[in-house]
């Protein structure tokens, strides 16, 4: 499949999803804010058509491998060096930029479409033949998941993301959201936004962010600003909710969950006015942020960060889950 589509997904409530088959692509979320107005909660291009040339990663899956891996290499293999000397989300021409099949479904409380998608053996110098699925599902409750497993015929690395970029304004930056993270451990990350060592207690810095603050003020703690912004893997706690979200100003919050061991928190300090957005503004720092569920970037050096090889004869499977309300 060569063609772009476009799936929509909706419910009772008027919450709806507009999917592409285009990088597995979430490409807006619209849902009603305390006025009862609909609005689209995440960042998206002006058009769908916008996703074939301008790679922006908005909304996008990302595989095989999210974030970055150090020199983009793993054992005797070589991953394709896209990001200086690293690899980064998985290649040049990476999930985010690959035609997937398509299977909507419906249930008596749901409705969704599982995306599949064949990676051959060697791409960007990944080993094996992958068969990835990503299944977005919407529910009437007003929560919505999305669903990745992967097989594969020999051993090779799997550790897929969404990259959705949040607001839930419609401001031109998030800094009136209100933002809390159940993690008391992150990992610091250096000049190549590779992350350290190890990993390290919140406590006592700026990325103690337990309880819920406005991010105008998150983002001028020192060591946050020190680093331009939020970047950074956190290590989640095994809770239902691990990642609030809230605006005032629409009155929409967002409660994130997932089986996932972490969260890369990225608050967009590269946008530059660069592409332009479905609602005609230019895009501008902190115009959203992504919460990046997976295992740590880098995984496959740091073995305290969690096993993303994936072995023939297993299954893998990750889910994270998004409920909208309204305060």
């Amino acid at each position: 499949m060569t063609t772009l589509t476009i799936h929509r997904l909706q419910n009772k409530q008027g919450t709806s999803l507009e999917l592409l088959n285009y990088g597995a692509t979430l490409y807006r979320v619209l849902t009603k804010d305390k006025n009862g107005e609909l609005r689209n909660i995440i960042l998206s291009l002006s058009s769908p058509e916008a996703y074939l040339t301008q790679k922006t990663y908005l909304g996008a899956s990302i595989g095989r491998v999210a974030g970055r891996t150090s020199q983009g290499v793993w054992g005797a293999h070589q991953l394709e060096r896209n990001e200086g000397l690293n690899h980064l989300h998985g290649g040049t021409i990476g999930f985010e930029s690959r035609y997937f099949s398509a299977q909507p479904f419906k249930t008596e409380n749901s409705q969704g479409v599982t995306f599949s998608y064949d990676s051959p053996d060697g791409e960007n110098g990944y080993p094996g033949n992958l068969h990835a699925e990503i299944c977005y599902t919407l529910y009437e409750d007003n929560h919505f998941t999305i669903e990745y497993t992967g097989e594969t015929d020999a051993t090779t690395l799997f550790n897929p993301t969404n990259h959705a970029y949040f607001n839930l304004s419609g401001e031109t930056t998030i800094a009136q959201h209100v933002l809390s993270v159940k993690s008391t451990a992150y990992l610091p990350i250096n000049a190549e936004n590779l992350p350290s060592d190890s990993i390290h207690s919140v406590t006592d810095t700026g990325f103690d962010l337990q309880s819920p603050a406005p991010l105008s003020e998150i983002l001028t703690k020192p060591d946050i600003k020190a680093d331009n912004g939020l970047n950074h893997p956190f290590m989640l706690e095994e809770k239902a909710t691990q990642i609030h979200l809230a605006s005032s100003k629409s009155g929409i919050d967002l409660q994130i969950g997932t089986t996932y061991p972490c969260a890369v928190l990225y608050t967009g300090s590269h946008f530059n006015n660069d592409f332009q957005l479905d609602n005609g503004h230019a895009v501008s720092p902190y115009a959203g942020i992504a919460f990046e569920t997976q295992f740590p970037p880098d995984a496959i050096h740091h073995p305290a960060f969690g096993d993303i090889q994936l072995h023939p004869g297993e299954k893998f499977h990750a889910k994270t889950s998004y409920q909208l309300g309204i305060f």
